[in-house]
């Protein structure tokens, strides 16, 4: 079986790109290679997890925040 010639005579070349600096490879807690956060880590102060991105994980809804203010509302 011989290789199929396109009709326009050229050959088509695949190339993998390599990934880029900010493609971001996962949970280096796991050591899992998905792009998801497993929320397994404690943000620090700042909102950022263990690899250094925003923890999606350390955000607060606007229901947390005001179930949040309101009970700081009754203990004073």
């Amino acid at each position: 079986m011989a290789l199929k010639v396109s009709p326009k005579g050229y050959k088509r070349v695949y190339v993998q790109k390599a990934l880029q600096a900010h493609t971001y490879l996962g949970c280096p807690m796991t050591k899992n290679r998905s792009p998801w956060c497993f929320r397994m880590c404690r943000p620090n102060s700042n909102g950022y997890g263990f690899c250094g991105r925003l923890a999606p994980h350390g955000f607060k809804s606007r229901i947390q925040q005001g179930i949040e203010d309101f009970k700081k509302k009754q203990a004073d």
